[in-house]
């Protein structure tokens, strides 16, 4: 079995962005604050300071105890949704980020994915490079690809360093956008070395680079390097794509 074959069998070439995930409980924030601190912060929210606001949206979606463990904020999905509207509205791109994926979702208020979308941008255009990678997923959900890579480079031109593993995706298979491996791993490995960049990110730029050295697409071709790559990706045992296809080349080498 050859090297893109072996590939192929973990990754769809058509959606190459859809890997097999570990499942993780999701984190949740255990808020514990002084009595001051959440009293002030409530007058400087109340004054329209958007991000004072955005904090009390948080403490209504988590709740918050006082630091002797009384609950001072209890959890409301209608205090949570009203003040992350008007934090949105005065400005705080964390708040109009959460805002667009409410809409997208449905949750606590009506679904609109076009004002989702509208909000994301005002983030973008405001400088939040993870809300311009967030539109260009929306667009790659929508089919539209040209435009996902557009917004995939803006949110890099805006110091987004995960978003170059998206961009390197697209790159690599020429999937809206002329294929250039070279160009493809070069973002990889500016990923892998990152510093503001997520573990799980960083996880799948190496699995990526691993995929590029086994097939041989922008680099000379090292199965050796290949798997020191998928191992990496998996040192952790939560990259099922990593362990499902170092599991491949040891089937294939037998």
């Amino acid at each position: 079995m050859n090297a893109t074959s072996i590939v192929d069998r973990v990754i769809n070439p058509r959606s190459p962005w859809k890997l097999p995930r570990a499942n993780y409980r999701p984190w949740r924030p255990n808020y514990a604050r002084s009595a001051d601190y959440i009293r002030a912060l409530f007058a400087r929210a109340h004054s329209g300071e958007a991000l004072a606001e955005c904090e009390v949206a948080c403490y209504f979606e988590y709740g918050c105890k006082d630091l002797a463990g009384r609950i001072f904020v209890r959890r409301s999905l209608r205090n949570q949704v009203e003040w992350t509207v008007r934090s949105a509205r005065h400005g705080d791109s964390a708040a109009q980020m959460a805002l667009a994926a409410q809409l997208e979702k449905g949750r606590g208020m009506e679904r609109d994915p076009i004002q989702a979308l509208r909000w994301l941008k005002k983030a973008a255009r405001a400088g939040d490079g993870s809300a311009a990678n967030n539109i260009a997923i929306t667009y790659r959900e929508y089919g539209n690809l040209r435009r996902a890579v557009n917004w995939f480079r803006a949110s890099i031109a805006l110091g987004d360093d995960e978003t170059r593993i998206q961009l390197g995706v697209h790159q690599y298979w020429g999937i809206g956008v002329r294929a250039d491996q070279c160009a493809a791993v070069s973002g990889f490995k500016k990923a892998s070395k990152a510093k503001f960049i997520t573990e799980a990110g960083r996880d799948d730029a190496y699995f990526y680079l691993g995929v590029a050295y086994l097939e041989g697409k922008g680099v000379r071709q090292s199965a050796s390097k290949a798997r020191k790559m998928l191992e990496r990706a998996n040192r952790d045992n939560d990259h099922p794509a990593a362990a499902k296809l170092l599991k491949l080349l040891d089937s294939n080498a037998q």
